[in-house]
């Protein structure tokens, strides 16, 4: 939260020089995977701390800022100055301001927060593994590693599923009954957001650039060192292959994603106050909260030899198949959560009005889904695009007889502590990962083009 969400709601809530590079630098670790940079420390410096548990903890930590600060960025956005003003008119101190103005309005992200940091931290293998720390997704990998057996595969992830139905449930319901349908429009934040003083633009600066070194600055330094210094064309044969296998991969579970919200977006009605319907869509998230080592595990209980699945796949079995499948299950809430938001504040007067000039029903939802659903579905296919390429628990364990990928090198490297070696593929992965995270960073700053050009049109619409 200090690294991800306190730059989000300064950037939203203040004006400073170097609001862009804050966000750039709250960004940039996305384009790591936490395994990765775990084992790129832990070959460039030999002190025990960084394959302890707290360096793991904080590894996490650093990783999932970057959601944190998107979250936080659209809602404090959209939050605004006039509440605290208001409570401030009337009395309230700064801590009493805090608990009873802030802290519920940010409730919602806070939950959202918390829920991410877990899910990521709970459902970490590769880390773990790389580092030898305990954890729950390591133990359930080892146990199924060392029995083979697919109704151990099946025990683990039946008993798993009961709590991240509990939270899944707990999430569905808050969004459905906590959140506002018609919230307070970002213009009104933007509006009134005031100038931050020297010293504290300078403290802002000077922790997100802190934070930013051990995220992704020393890192990405060590891999281009490790890349120059060890070029050896003769040891990049399977590079080509692998890039090939990552961004079929990729695209193949991006545009799973992008057709099934597409379907969920068409039979919800926009707006609709049927909050029965618009909370099965949020049990995608069971398999956001279940560790990515018990979704593959459940897959391979599902498609064992002489089951079912196995029979209905045939061939398909022996393919890619499985692992896009897989992880387009497992990031769907990428996507489908900025989707249904969009949805959410797209007004079903839109659609009627289409409806009246002639446009079919599927017509008149893509043409009112245009402007709010569109941005929020390709920015969350990038953002799934971009956790394919990095994944590597689902490929690890679902991988079919010859395939390879970004991931799946560094890590067998990583595993003999030649991380070193693997810095043309981290650098492969990068490249492919740097279009959606320009997109991401476009669209965060769309957000003060968007709300900066609401009070021009009401001054243009009072002068005419």
């Amino acid at each position: 939260f200090a690294v991800g969400a306190l730059p989000a709601v300064a950037v939203a809530r203040f004006d400073f020089p170097g609001r862009g590079l804050v966000s750039v630098l709250a960004l940039l670790p996305l384009l790591f995977a936490p395994w990765v940079t775990a084992s790129t420390w832990t070959v460039a410096f030999s002190a025990d701390f960084f394959s302890s548990r707290l360096a793991l903890s904080i590894q996490h930590g650093l990783a999932t800022a970057p959601y944190l600060f998107v979250v936080f960025r659209i809602a404090a956005s959209r939050v605004p100055r006039a509440f605290g003003e208001a409570a401030a008119a009337l009395g309230h101190d700064a801590g009493s301001r805090l608990l009873r103005v802030h802290l519920p309005l940010y409730a919602v992200p806070i939950a959202a927060g918390l829920m991410i940091v877990f899910a990521q931290s709970v459902g970490d293998y590769a880390a773990s593994s790389l580092l030898g720390v305990q954890t729950l997704s390591l133990g359930l990998g080892n146990l199924w590693l060392a029995s083979q057996r697919w109704d151990v595969a099946a025990i683990g992830s039946t008993l798993l599923i009961v709590p991240a139905l509990l939270l899944v449930a707990a999430a569905a319901w808050a969004s459905t009954s906590l959140m506002s349908r018609n919230p307070v429009p970002p213009a009104a934040a933007a509006a009134s957001r005031r100038p931050l003083s020297r010293p504290a633009a300078a403290a802002l600066l000077a922790w997100s650039i802190g934070w930013s070194l051990p995220g992704f600055v020393v890192p990405e330094l060590l891999t281009l060192r490790w890349a120059w210094s060890r070029w050896d064309p003769s040891r990049m044969a399977s590079l080509p292959a692998d890039v090939g296998h990552s961004i079929a991969t990729a695209t193949a579970s991006a545009a799973t994603v992008t057709l099934l919200c597409l379907l969920i977006a068409v039979v919800l009605r926009a707006g609709g106050a049927s909050r029965h319907a618009e909370r099965l869509p949020w049990f995608f998230l069971v398999n956001w909260f279940l560790p990515s080592m018990v979704l593959a595990l459940a897959f391979v209980a599902m498609t064992r030899d002489g089951s079912l699945a196995a029979q209905w796949l045939g061939p398909l079995r022996d393919t890619r198949a499985l692992v896009v499948v897989a992880e387009a299950l497992r990031f769907m809430p990428l996507a489908l959560l900025p989707m249904l938001d969009a949805l959410r504040r797209t007004p079903p007067a839109m659609i009627e009005a289409a409806r009246a000039h002639g446009a079919g029903p599927l017509r008149a939802r893509a043409v009112a889904y245009a402007g709010h659903v569109a941005p929020a579905l390709a920015l969350g296919a990038a953002l799934v695009f971009m956790e394919s390429v990095k994944a590597l628990d689902l490929s690890l364990m679902l991988q079919p007889f010859g395939y390879s990928s970004l991931a799946l090198k560094p890590y067998g490297l990583g595993r003999f502590q030649v991380m070193d070696r693997a810095a043309p593929w981290v650098l492969a992965s990068q490249l492919l990962m740097l279009a959606p995270l320009v997109l991401l960073a476009w669209r965060m700053r769309r957000l003060d083009q968007i709300v900066a050009s609401t009070p021009r049109r009401r001054r243009a619409d009072r002068k005419g």
